[in-house]
């Protein structure tokens, strides 16, 4: 396969109906970059003979034939998790693309533990695909705390998706508003977030041709409240998430405010760990 760019876009796979979605991305990223695709699947415990690879690898193949793509397929045995990230590193893949696990009672898309603990410790961009890949991406919408986490994941974002237009979206509570609410507090607050943002946007190390496409806003409520109305708005189609560096595993290894927004958001999501220094 002839690709005109170096870059390698890394779909995981468990092959089960909701890998359409992740599936229709990754073929659209390689198609629209030129970048050679890999899939990867990881076989079910149990299922390690040569028979199992080559139904796995067949049912793939038989995947990418309909949308007239070829990809280099692998497929192994193995702890999910660890093979996913040592693969894709190996690859020297510029993203992770993968699925959601479910769909809830209520509608909403769920994780899942094994994409919780990709996202947890891969030290590559996970893109989690929730559409069907329509069209390219247009509009970039990145929630920052002003942390050192939220500003590296804008700087990947920009960097794997320099042509699209990013907007960079603040929210904040006034502290102990129960006591002080008044609106010149919330103005007062509002003002010193301006401060932060600006102060934020020009410490962020991006692209020189893309630091020109960004815009920002400071809206007072609850963070996935703010960012939903601005996806909305802004008619986006994908989110940027910074996620915590830490190692170990916790109940809270990715922190409750991205898990939520990766969790409730209605575009895909680009979530990026900062790694460890």
């Amino acid at each position: 396969m002839s690709t005109t760019s170096d870059q390698t876009i890394f779909l995981t796979t468990d092959l089960t109906a909701r890998g359409d979605r992740p599936m229709d991305r990754a073929i659209q990223l390689a198609k629209a970059r030129g970048a050679k695709l890999v899939v990867f699947h990881v076989l079910e415990k149990g299922r390690h003979d040569s028979e199992a690879v080559q139904a796995a690898s067949a049912e793939i193949a038989m995947d990418l034939a309909s949308y007239d793509m070829e990809a280099e397929i692998i497929v192994e045995r193995g702890d999910v998790v660890s093979q996913i990230i040592e693969h894709a590193e190996a690859t020297k893949a510029a993203m992770i693309v993968a699925g959601v696990a479910r769909i809830g009672r209520l509608g909403d898309l769920v994780m899942g533990t094994q994409l919780e603990r990709i996202v947890h410790h891969s030290p590559l961009p996970v893109l989690i695909a929730k559409n069907r890949a329509t069209t390219e991406y247009e509009r970039l919408v990145a929630a920052s705390d002003f942390s050192s986490p939220s500003a590296y994941a804008i700087e990947q974002g920009c960097t794997l998706f320099p042509e699209q237009q990013t907007h960079i979206i603040n929210a904040f509570h006034v502290p102990f508003e129960g006591f002080l609410h008044s609106d010149k507090v919330t103005e007062e607050f509002r003002t010193e977030q301006h401060l932060q943002i600006a102060k934020f946007m020009e410490g962020l190390k991006i692209p020189a041709g893309t630091r020109k496409d960004l815009t920002y806003s400071v809206e007072y409520g609850d963070t996935c409240s703010v960012v939903q109305q601005a996806i909305k708005n802004r008619h986006t189609d994908l989110a940027v998430i910074g996620t915590h560096g830490t190692s170990g595993f916790r109940a809270n290894m990715m922190g409750s405010m991205a898990r939520a927004l990766i969790t409730y958001l209605p575009c895909d999501i680009l979530a990026v760990r900062q790694p460890a220094k």
